[in-house]
């Protein structure tokens, strides 16, 4: 039902990182506990294109395109024992029940932190709702942050989103499912393996694209005390300055997710300035020590 990686999956699972010539050994979530339908099925998405499959959009869906594949090829340069689903709801999807106000004029930018973005958007697909995935950094042992703790969490409804997901006849809204700890809170020091990274322009449809697809409305949700991340706050401007109806919702830890009010959005730059790429696409390098150059 789900569309396959294409090309581009098929391209990129063929290299072989060099800071993961071997399969890192980092624990992601447990190994030994079953996933959200009480099944061990969650290992059938040990590979990047099955785990893909089901967190991406619909087949011959508009938004293939700006679908993010770094952390689900991740999961094949892992050692496979320590991988796993993790262990409770990181929200409380079974509480959720799909707003009337969602509709397919809507595209939201869910910006909570990884793993309950992944939950928040399972309660959506299973609604109907379309699905674009931003988690554009690779896990690693002694990292900034912890895309594994996401990682754990994709694994867990996985096969809920195999069995459950569904897809409107006609198109519907569709949901940008973010990190909100992407930023990090620091820079990496020497010797880390800095995995921060932000939403790049070429993640995100330009207006156009938008509004022939039917798209008017912005909708950017996080937890009740969370504002906008600086890289997200540009993007939301620019959708304001470009007519687009931009507001807020807040996804509370009940399981709710509230009617969006209109936001102040303020003038904001954003400096990609100390982020590191990889050269095998998405975020995260080593740091160097100063005495090694680069």
């Amino acid at each position: 039902m789900w569309s396959l990686l294409l090309k581009p999956l098929e391209c990129i699972a063929r290299i072989r990182f060099p800071f993961m010539r071997k399969r890192a050994r980092l624990l992601v979530g447990n190994p030994n506990i079953p996933d959200a339908l009480g099944t061990a099925n969650w290992k059938s998405f040990l590979k990047a294109r099955d785990l893909s499959r089901v967190w991406g959009p619909h087949q011959n869906s508009p938004w293939t395109p700006f679908h993010c594949q770094t952390l689900f090829i991740a999961v094949e340069y892992l050692e496979k024992e320590m991988v796993g689903p993790c262990e409770v709801d990181p929200w409380p999807l079974g509480a959720f029940q799909m707003p009337d106000w969602l509709d397919s004029s809507v595209l939201l930018f869910v910006d909570l932190p990884g793993p309950k973005s992944a939950a928040l958007g399972t309660a959506l697909a299973v609604g109907g709702c379309d699905l674009v995935c931003t988690f554009n950094n690779w896990p690693q042992v002694n990292s900034v942050i912890s895309p594994q703790v996401t990682l754990s969490a994709l694994l867990r409804y996985a096969s809920l989103l195999q069995e459950k997901r569904t897809a409107y006849p006609t198109p519907g809204p569709v949901a940008w499912l973010c990190d909100a700890d992407r930023l990090g809170t620091q820079p990496g020091r020497p010797g880390q393996f800095d995995n921060r990274y932000y939403i790049e322009d070429s993640v995100i449809p330009g207006p156009n694209y938008l509004r022939d697809r039917g798209i008017s409305k912005i909708i950017y949700v996080t937890h009740p005390s969370g504002t906008p991340k600086a890289d997200i706050v540009v993007q939301l401007k620019a959708f304001e300055k470009a007519g687009f109806f931009v507001a807020k919702a807040v996804a509370s830890d009940s399981g709710i997710l509230h009617s969006p009010h209109a936001m102040d959005i303020p003038e904001r730059t954003f400096t990609t300035v100390g982020f590191f790429k990889s050269s095998a696409g998405g975020f995260g390098a080593p740091v160097p020590h100063p005495s090694s150059g680069g």
